[in-house]
């Protein structure tokens, strides 16, 4: 999409009408869905004007900036965003949330505030913010925006693949020492970071004469329709009030919405025999684990200090030099981003995630020792998991010499106790009945003992509140049983599509009937697999989650 100045006798960009159609900027078209098409379209429409637009860049800009031209940037799943460029050549980026994103006003406030924090506290290199408006009502565009410098340089993922490791190396430590620096930034409440002059005094914990912390925007709390569910969104002053709330936001969201979303369950649930998520197995796990989440949270105080954390950091957020694409030149994307307790929110850069095993900390991976007699196929991957390993490896270590604590929040994943605090918190889409097996073995008397410590008499120091008997953990078990075999079902059949566990739907435009083809082939073998009779081929019909189904 690309709209150019006509004339300029007035000092406005005048939009050529047979190249700029002012729908295709509302509408969202990177993307397609194979169902709830109408629904996720909607939810990333956004009308706004254009005239206005222009206007808000050149103010931005000063110097009495002139709009030469307008590109509209390739859409991401919650903004839109257009390259402004003036006749000077300087270039910046007006961005307007879709209505996806987010609550209105509190998410543009708090990604400025955020982005600012960033910048300025904490030396992140993030494009810096020369206007905004996050209440629709007050804007001429007759939508929220934020006018920002353009982020210099190009995406990583541009350059990537052309790099040797050694420039990846090179990479991931910078990578590293920058997420090291975001979490050195400690809060003493956990919420949303806010200018204090956005946001009333009586939503906030104040935090110094320029910030404050309000209502998270983390998108835990509204996604799956939760946004519709009246729960309090923070601030909440401790690790505790943090954890307790959002598990009501649960129950609330299971007592009050009509039903359990599909597209982030983990298996095809429903069908003859198998697993069906119960409204009674939600609550009651989530009611077993408040009577003992008190007990999960770590010893160690600076994992419960409040921190900000890029939600995601992958190839297209990162920004490196053009011709020295070893060096990081910006981070973008700071929407949403909650204020939350270290052990909960920190996490390792999704640019450096991959399938396979992880390397023991520290210890150099190494190649197979038959590495050079391995077929060109087996070699191929063999390097791969090398270099994957070792860019982890490269960045734990950063992290060591530098944030410590950020480490110490990582090896706190590798717990029982950091499972259930993880999981918690999705129980109204789906894993209450791995919670529930999570929950039996934290109630064994050898974990019990291990989280609250024994007396002198070997004695737990605090009895544990939870209980189950034979029968319970049999009744479990089986539950547990026909859950995996339900998630292995959806797996095999997500394998058989080629697409990502967790799809919602979504292709290119130009894969939708190709694909639409392909569900229809994978709907047949999955019927044929699965059903001995009529009446087992019906339920798993109306069990089959990839297409629309009447509420």
């Amino acid at each position: 999409m690309h709209t150019s100045r006509k004339s300029s006798e007035w000092g406005q960009c005048v939009i050529d009408k047979e190249n700029c159609d002012a729908e295709d900027l509302h509408n969202y078209s990177a993307q397609r869905w194979m169902w709830n098409e109408a629904q996720q379209l909607q939810s990333r429409y956004r009308a706004f004007d254009l005239d206005a637009l222009i206007h808000v860049a050149e103010q931005a800009a000063g110097n009495n900036a002139v709009c030469a031209n307008i590109s509209k940037l390739p859409e991401g799943n919650f903004n839109k965003a257009f390259l402004v460029t003036m006749r000077n050549g300087s270039e910046l980026v007006v961005k307007i949330p879709n209505p996806n994103a987010g609550p209105t006003h509190y998410t543009t406030a708090s990604e400025v505030a955020t982005m600012r924090y960033a910048r300025e506290n904490l030396q992140i290199p993030v494009p810096k913010v020369l206007m905004y408006c996050s209440r629709a009502g007050n804007s001429k565009l007759g939508a929220e925006y934020i006018v920002m410098e353009k982020a210099p340089g190009v995406e990583l993922s541009r350059v990537w693949d052309t790099l040797k490791p050694r420039d990846k190396l090179s990479i991931v430590k910078q990578i590293g020492s920058i997420t090291s620096r975001v979490s050195s930034g400690r809060f003493p409440s956990h919420g949303s970071l806010y200018l204090r002059e956005d946001i009333a005094e009586s939503e906030t914990i104040a935090f110094d004469n320029t910030f404050a912390i309000g209502p998270t925007t983390g998108r835990a709390w509204f996604d799956d329709e939760r946004a519709e569910v009246d729960v309090p969104r923070g601030p909440w002053p401790c690790t505790k009030d943090t954890i307790h709330a959002l598990v009501q936001r649960e129950l609330a969201c299971i007592y009050q919405l009509p039903s359990f979303p599909r597209d982030h369950q983990q298996g095809i649930f429903n069908g003859p025999g198998g697993y069906h998520p119960r409204m009674e197995t939600k609550l009651s796990v989530l009611q077993d684990f408040l009577r003992i989440h008190q007990h999960l949270l770590p010893k160690d105080e600076a994992l419960n200090n409040g921190i900000i954390w890029h939600n995601d950091l992958h190839l297209d957020n990162v920004f490196v030099n053009q011709d020295h694409p070893t060096k990081i030149t910006s981070i973008i994307d700071w929407q949403a981003v909650p204020i939350y307790p270290m052990f909960l929110i920190a996490h390792h850069p999704s640019l450096i995630e991959y399938d396979g095993p992880k390397p023991e900390r520290f210890v150099q991976p190494q190649l197979p020792e038959d590495f050079h007699d391995l077929n060109p196929a087996d070699k191929k991957a063999a390097g791969e998991l090398y270099l994957a390993q070792t860019l982890w490896l490269y960045y734990e270590t950063q992290v060591y010499k530098e944030a410590p604590d950020l480490l110490h929040a990582f090896k706190y994943h590798e717990t029982v106790q950091s499972d259930l605090l993880g999981l918690v918190g999705s129980v109204f889409d789906d894993g209450e009945s791995h919670v529930q097996k999570l929950l039996a073995t934290v109630a064994t008397d050898e974990v019990w003992k291990q989280l609250v410590g024994v007396d002198g008499h070997g004695d737990p120091r605090v009895a544990c509140p939870l209980s189950y008997t034979e029968r319970d953990l049999g009744r479990q078990a089986e539950d547990y049983a026909r859950w995996e075999r339900d998630v292995e079902r959806k797996a095999r059949v997500i394998e058989e599509l080629g697409v990502y566990p967790g799809w919602n739907g979504a292709v290119p435009p130009g894969d939708y009937e190709e694909m639409a083809r392909r569900l229809e082939m994978a709907k047949k073998r999955f019927l044929d697999r699965e059903s001995r009779t009529p009446e087992e081929r019906s339920m798993w019909e109306k069990a089959w989650p990839f297409e629309d189904k009447a509420e």
